[in-house]
């Protein structure tokens, strides 16, 4: 009982630390995301400033995307930094959405907290358990 009761302890500090490492770790990747819209540019914006920048591929999303040279000048829709689709896929620069860091958060911190709480079951019934073997040697 006595090394299940550390285990458990050990576990439900390694649970504490995934749980406060991932809050640390996804909030400073999810700070290097931007209100983007992939636009697939076209000749004639090259020649005219006035026209569009070009095609619009679909809606304004949060991407984090590192490097500088993918964005155009000028902002799109909602406020949204306009990036060079044709960029992107000529150098194999694929953006990250921040929904898919929170979806995986969530993911990660749901299972270390269900694996603090079970652990910390664990750790209370063994130590329930020693200190009734304590008492039944003592009343023996």
């Amino acid at each position: 009982m006595r090394m299940l009761n550390r285990l458990s302890i050990f576990g439900m500090i390694l649970a504490a630390l995934v749980l406060v490492g991932t809050w640390i770790v996804t909030s400073v990747i999810a700070s290097g995301a931007q209100l983007v819209q992939r636009v697939e540019p076209s000749d004639a914006s090259a020649l005219f400033a006035d026209v569009s920048p070009g095609t619009p591929i679909g809606s304004p999303q949060m991407l984090i995307i590192r490097d500088p040279n993918a964005f155009l000048e000028g902002q799109g829709p909602e406020g949204s930094r306009l990036v060079n689709e044709t960029y992107l896929r000529e150098n194999e620069i694929y953006p990250l959405q921040l929904v898919t860091i929170q979806f995986f958060r969530n993911i990660i911190m749901f299972v270390a907290g269900l694996g603090l709480v079970l652990l910390w079951g664990v750790w209370w019934w063994t130590g329930r358990q020693t200190v009734s073997t304590v008492q039944q040697i003592k009343a023996a």
